[in-house]
């Protein structure tokens, strides 16, 4: 008897996710990139308002 195994199989391989984020791309100098690696971790496990509130302080700063 020949083995009929290989190839794609329905449910094999990972899951497609049902949310996706985009891909983004940023350049920075080394020390710009600390400062925006500090920025993004305080986003990431601290308070999003707070940072929202933070760029908009700033950018009213800049114009």
């Amino acid at each position: 008897m020949i083995d009929k195994r290989g190839g794609a199989r329905p449910g094999a391989g990972r899951p497609k996710l049902e949310v996706t984020r985009g891909f983004h791309q940023m350049r920075a100098f080394p020390d710009e990139w600390e400062i925006v690696k500090r920025f993004a971790n305080i986003l990431k496990h601290g308070d999003r308002a707070a940072c929202e509130a933070f760029l908009a302080k700033m950018e009213t700063k800049t114009e």
